[in-house]
C-alpha cells in the first residue's frame, strides 16, 4: 500500500499549490483520478463552476454595507438601509451556504470533483462516501500566526458591525435623525477594515502548498481506498470523492449533493480535513455560525473506535468544512481532523503548511482512525 506521506509529497510539492479552479488545482484532480483508476475503482470527474476565491463574494456584503453607510451620509437612510440589509443578508447566506446571492455577480471558472466508486462483492445495503478536499487557498494576514487564533471572534465582530450599520440606518430613517449615523461610523470603520483585509489577500499574498490543507486528507483517504480495494466490503458501496473548490466557499460539496441526494439518504458521510499536524479529532458539531450536531450513527462508531487511539471528541466551530453543507441537509455526516493545543490547524493558510511540516504521526492516527471506523460500518 502507498505511503501516505508519499501522496502528500506528490500533492504540495511536486504539483504544489493548488488554486480553486486553477491549473494546480486541476493536476491534482488528474493524479487523485489516475491513483484511484489504478485501485480498481470506477472514475468519473464531475465538472462544475465555482469563484476562484470566497473572498470576491464577502467582499461583496461589505460593499453593499459600506454603499448603505454612504447612503446614509447622503440623507436616504431608506436606501441605506436596504443596501446594508442585503449586504447582511447575502453575508449570512455566504457563510451558510443556504442563500448565495453575492455569488451571482461573481465571476466563476471551471472546477471538477473526481468521484470514485468501489463496487461491494453482493448487492449494496448501504453506501459510504469519504471526501476530502485537494484544493488549496490564497493566505492572508487574517491568518498570521499571531492574529490567527482570533479569527472566528473577528468574524463576529465583523458580522456585528454589518447588522450594527443596517440597524442604525433604519433608526436614521424612521427618526430622521443624524444622530445614528455618526453613532455607525465606528461599525462603517470596522467593515471597511475587513473589506480591506479581503482585498490586500487578493492582491498580495499567495497561494499556500496546502501540505496539510487539505493534501493531508486526501492523501489518508487515497490510501484507505487503496486498502479497500484490495478486499471489497461485501455489500456497502464505497464511494470516495475529493472534492475541488473547498476553499473559495464548499462549492465542491455541495455540487456533489445537489447532484446525488437520491442516493445519499442511506449514506454515511466521512469528511477528512487537516490531519497533517496536530492532536487528531473527531468532530461532535460544526459551523461557524450556526451549530450542526455530527451525524448520530457515526459519531457512535467514531467513539467506539476513537479511545483505543487516544483520540478525543469536540465541536469545532473555527471554520466551515465539507461536512456541514452535509449535515445542514441532514445527512449522517463528521469530520476527521487536527489542531493544536490551541484548536487551530496547524499553519492554517500560512506559508509555512508545506511538506516539512507534516507530522507522520498525526497522519498516521488519522489513518488508523478512518480505517478502524470504516471496518466497524462495512463489517
Amino acid at each position: 500500500m502507498t505511503d501516505p506521506l508519499e501522496h502528500i509529497r506528490r500533492l504540495a510539492q511536486e504539483i504544489g499549490p493548488r488554486p480553486s479552479t486553477g491549473e494546480g488545482e486541476r493536476r491534482a484532480a488528474a493524479y487523485i483520478a489516475e491513483r484511484f483508476e489504478g485501485f480498481g475503482y470506477t472514475v468519473k470527474t464531475e465538472a462544475f463552476r465555482a469563484p476562484a476565491s470566497f473572498g470576491y463574494a464577502y467582499m461583496v456584503t461589505q460593499a453593499l454595507v459600506l454603499a448603505g453607510f454612504v447612503a446614509g451620509a447622503l440623507d436616504r437612510a431608506a436606501i441605506g438601509l436596504l443596501l446594508a440589509g442585503v449586504g447582511v443578508v447575502a453575508f449570512l447566506g455566504e457563510n451558510t451556504t443556504a442563500l448565495r446571492i453575492a455569488a451571482l455577480v461573481v465571476p466563476r471558472g471551471r472546477s471538477q470533483n473526481v468521484v470514485a466508486r468501489l463496487a461491494p462483492r453482493n448487492l449494496p445495503r448501504r453506501r459510504l462516501v469519504l471526501c476530502a478536499h485537494y484544493d488549496s487557498t490564497r493566505s492572508g494576514l487574517m491568518w498570521h500566526p499571531r492574529l490567527v487564533r482570533s479569527f472566528r471572534l473577528t468574524f463576529f465582530l465583523v458580522l456585528a458591525a454589518m447588522l450594527a450599520v443596517a440597524l442604525l440606518d433604519a433608526a436614521e430613517a424612521v427618526t430622521k435623525l443624524r444622530l445614528f449615523w455618526y453613532a455607525s461610523i465606528p461599525f462603517a470603520a470596522i467593515v471597511l477594515y475587513a473589506f480591506g483585509l479581503l482585498v490586500h489577500r487578493e492582491l498580495a499574498f499567495e497561494h499556500v502548498p496546502g501540505a496539510n490543507d487539505n493534501a493531508s486528507g486526501v492523501a489518508v483517504m487515497l490510501s484507505l481506498g487503496e486498502a479497500l480495494a484490495m478486499d471489497a466490503p461485501a455489500d456497502t458501496e464505497v464511494v470516495a470523492v475529493a472534492t475541488g473548490c473547498e476553499e473559495s466557499g464548499l462549492w465542491g460539496m455541495q455540487s456533489f449533493l445537489n447532484h446525488h441526494k437520491d442516493e445519499l439518504q442511506r449514506a454515511w458521510i466521512i469528511n477528512v480535513d487537516n490531519v497533517g499536524a496536530g492532536k487528531v479529532f473527531c468532530t461532535s458539531a460544526e459551523g461557524m455560525l450556526l451549530r450542526h450536531k455530527s451525524g448520530r450513527e457515526i459519531s457512535e462508531v467514531a467513539k467506539s473506535v476513537a479511545g483505543g487511539l487516544g483520540v478525543g471528541s469536540h465541536g469545532f466551530r473555527l471554520m466551515s468544512t465539507d461536512a456541514e453543507p452535509a449535515l445542514v441537509r441532514g445527512y449522517d455526516a463528521i469530520s476527521l481532523m487536527a489542531a493544536g493545543p490551541d484548536g487551530v490547524p496547524l499553519n492554517w493558510h500560512w506559508k509555512t503548511d508545506t511538506y516539512e511540516n507534516v507530522d507522520p504521526d498525526s497522519v498516521d492516527t488519522a489513518y488508523r482512525l478512518l480505517e478502524a471506523m470504516v471496518r466497524r460500518l462495512i463489517a
